[in-house]
């Protein structure tokens, strides 16, 4: 009998020990990719800090993230539960914005997919 319950055992997926990444939860935009709606694109003020965001860290960066940007309101009309970065991959035609920014040099690169959002 194993009567270790105190150990954790390994999945089928990830090697026993290792430690797998959680991603983040939906987040409001961060200063530097609101400021660049706002400012750089001209976007309403408004419109543009309603809007959230799912980001992940970039694989050799620790201040650059992949990000995402999405309307609240129209993933709930779609009935998609968002809770990752990755729970978006098979809704792209909800996504208003992707691309990355970068913490320490403030510098924001997005593309914008959904060409109406408003």
């Amino acid at each position: 009998m194993d009567w270790k319950f105190w150990q954790k055992k390994g999945t089928a997926g990830t090697p026993s020990g290792s430690k797998t990444k959680r991603l983040e939860k939906p987040r409001d935009l961060p200063q530097e990719v609101g400021r660049h709606l706002v400012v750089d694109q001209g976007l309403d003020p408004d419109w543009a800090w309603s809007l959230k965001c799912v980001r992940k860290p970039r694989e050799n960066s620790k201040s650059t993230f992949d990000i995402r940007i999405f309307s609240s309101a129209t993933v709930a009309n779609h009935g998609v539960k968002v809770s990752d970065y990755t729970s978006l991959d098979n809704h792209m035609d909800l996504v208003i914005f992707v691309g990355w920014y970068d913490k320490n040099t403030q510098s924001v690169q997005l593309e914008r997919l959904i060409k109406k959002a408003v």
